[in-house]
């Protein structure tokens, strides 16, 4: 029996653990040399897809269900999992042609793989398809969210880049008004500190020299295991390793994020100032609409002690947009928000109905006219942020790492921004002081 696959990620790095785990526990069940792993889905000998699936937006959806369709088109044999399954299009499901089979990320995910490789079923047609869906509904009633741990290993995909994410919590507890992820998985399920070190030193050890901390809610880490935040805990063992890396964190949402918490991160050596604070609005009746359980005044505190005190701080941030009840006001006081602690990266959202989420019940919405005009407004005010900050680091020395090069210029990931979400800097070689062979080395360089 051959088992010749691939995988495909859709959207998030939560997720793109979780694929990595799968991949390695697919080629431990290799006995005989006949699984292999791809990396080009497209290559002829690819029989398998394994898509792992965003279901978080109705873009994600869409994307998903464009992959899916696409490589069933191609008639390779679709394994779909993650996030599709709790709000899957049966419709859509029942007209592909090469469905193989749906893999649910849950504590049977082991004992699935390892029964998909031995027995290959066959395809999933019409009633049987909706018959198992039915069992998957019925079994994960009541059933907690699944970890992987250090221990299973996984095929690392970032390791040539110099940089891993280690995912230390998974789902959230939070019930933000927008979102659809408390409808559609678990509650938080965190990973023990020790075993979430045991994972670093092992990735550092593999040449690893960014480890970029995810979860749903960083601040809220813990809570689950220790019955208290021990987002603080884990990171003072994190420093304690002693090895040469350094650690970024992501998805500090604001409500329990205090002072003291921040000043803590002073401490840390190994910390890289990159605050990623998805604050999606700053109008005290918006977030309240939005369920989020801070106001401007938290918000501001927290981003003056930062600029205080992070002299090279980058900070990333979210908005929605022309959310329910955003009248003038209120998206002035964005936009007036914006301009005065020119953010170094946001993502900007447009708010749009998600039938599951409470927002979708709010009354109140902007018209399509007044959305597009607000978002041109504040993309414009972004846009010359942008460009004044790129401005004054010209003729600057900086540290990072080089993704790329030819004879005349290379990419370079500036250390303090994020792998995958900041832009790159294309830099002359000639401006390049300190040139190490391996492309995932640090590199002095001049913008």
């Amino acid at each position: 029996m051959k088992f010749n696959f691939s995988a495909i990620n859709l959207w998030c790095n939560k997720n793109l653990v979780d694929t990595e785990f799968v991949i390695w526990k697919i080629l431990s069940e290799n006995e005989k040399n006949n699984i292999n792993f791809f990396s080009d889905p497209l290559d002829k000998k690819v029989e398998f897809i394994i898509i792992n699936t965003c279901w978080f937006l109705s873009s994600s959806r869409e994307e998903a269900e464009e992959t899916i369709n696409y490589y069933d088109d191609l008639w390779k044999k679709i394994i779909i999992t993650w996030c599709y399954l709790p709000v899957r299009d049966n419709e859509f499901l029942l007209r592909l042609k090469n469905l193989y089979l749906v893999l649910p990320m849950d504590e049977e995910i082991e004992n699935n793989i390892k029964k998909t490789l031995k027995e290959k079923v066959e395809n999933f047609k019409n009633s049987k398809i909706n018959s198992y869906f039915q069992k998957i509904n019925k079994t994960n009633i009541n059933k907690k969210a699944f970890i992987w741990n250090w221990d299973s290993p996984r095929l690392p995909f970032n390791l040539s880049l110099g940089y891993e994410y280690v995912k230390i919590s998974e789902w959230c507890d939070n019930r933000c008004s927008f979102c659809i992820i408390p409808q559609i998985r678990w509650n938080q399920k965190s990973r023990e500190i020790e075993d979430i070190v045991k994972e670093i030193e092992n990735l550092v050890n593999l040449w690893a020299k960014e480890i970029e901390i995810i979860s749903q809610d960083t601040t809220r880490y813990g809570i689950d295991l220790y019955e208290k935040p021990s987002l603080f805990a884990l990171l003072e063992e994190i420093e304690k390793i002693n090895l040469d890396f350094k650690f970024r964190l992501f998805y500090m949402y604001p409500d329990i994020l205090t002072l003291d918490n921040l000043k803590k991160l002073k401490n840390f050596k190994k910390f890289i100032p990159y605050f990623d604070l998805p604050f999606q609005h700053i109008n005290p009746k918006i977030l309240k609409r939005m369920w989020r359980f801070y106001d401007d005044k938290h918000i501001t505190s927290v981003l003056d002690f930062i600029k205080n005190n992070f002299k090279d701080a980058f900070i990333h941030t979210n908005f929605i947009v022309w959310f329910p009840w955003e009248q003038e006001k209120e998206f002035n006081d964005l936009l007036n928000f914006a301009e005065k602690f020119e953010f170094d990266s946001v993502s900007m959202f447009w708010y749009h109905d998600e039938s599951l989420a409470a927002s979708s019940k709010l009354d109140e919405k902007n018209d399509d006219k007044t959305i597009e005009k607000r978002v041109k407004k504040l993309a414009k005010v972004l846009d010359k942020i942008y460009e004044k900050k790129e401005e004054n680091r010209k003729w600057k020395e900086f540290i990072g790492y080089i993704y790329d090069f030819d004879d005349k210029n290379a990419q370079i990931r500036e250390e303090k921004k994020a792998p995958e979400l900041d832009e790159l800097d294309v830099v002359p070689i000639k401006n390049i002081q300190t040139w190490i062979l391996w492309i995932w080395e640090k590199v002095n360089y001049i913008k």
